[in-house]
């Protein structure tokens, strides 16, 4: 009779291949409030890490630096010995629920932290490959075409803008003072198009920046 063949040993998946590793649909939902956008259910990152580093191999740690009535925002710091690594990000939350704010924010800057490593990267990159090899030219977008069309986009983009910043108005006015991004006198409304996408790519980093004592 002959032997039985012993079943191809798999490899076992590096590090960096488990980090970058496409999350599960189901880690994923879309924004109500931000068509387009897409959040990470925090305890896929947390599996994640736990895969690649290990139970104990890797410390979050967070800190709240803003706790006002209207916004909680978390510095996080992100430590991975066997890396040698050290991250730190920025997270907000506005839940009535001070319990449900303070774990919001926290997980928003853990999921930041860990995007650095390849986590979710692919969301980050709404599904674009990491490395591209002689992309093809890419097309225009297009570009409102009326007066009333421009209109509504600036519209559009202001009332996103308050939406993000009212409550903390004097404060976020008082840094793009600061940093040249406004006149005195003006305030985030008269944000260009390109500035406003700034602030409203990271809203949490821009307000973190904006209350720093």
């Amino acid at each position: 009779m002959a032997a039985k063949k012993k079943p191809a040993a798999t490899a076992k998946p590096t590090v960096e291949e488990i980090l970058n590793r496409d999350l599960p649909a189901a880690a994923l939902k879309p924004l109500a409030h931000k068509q387009g956008m897409t959040a990470i259910t925090p305890i896929y990152v947390t599996d994640r890490m736990n895969e690649a580093f290990g139970l104990g191999g890797w410390q979050f740690e967070p800190e709240v630096i803003n706790d006002s009535d209207k916004m909680v925002i978390v510095r996080g710091v992100l430590t991975i010995p066997s890396i040698n690594a050290r991250i730190v990000q920025f997270g907000g939350n506005d839940n009535r629920d001070r319990g449900d704010a303070y774990k919001g924010a926290a997980t928003d800057a853990l999921t930041k932290c860990c995007s650095y490593l390849g986590v979710g990267a692919h969301v980050w990159r709404n599904n674009e490959p990491s490395e591209v090899e002689s992309p093809a030219p890419a097309k225009p977008r297009s570009t409102p075409n009326s007066a009333s069309q421009r209109k509504k986009a600036e519209f559009d983009r202001v009332a996103e803008l308050e939406q993000t910043l009212e409550k903390h108005e004097e404060a976020a006015n008082k840094l793009l003072t600061e940093i040249g991004w406004i006149e005195t006198g003006q305030t985030f409304r008269d944000l260009d198009e390109k500035a406003a996408k700034e602030v409203l790519d990271r809203p949490a980093d821009f307000l973190a920046k904006a209350l720093e004592p």
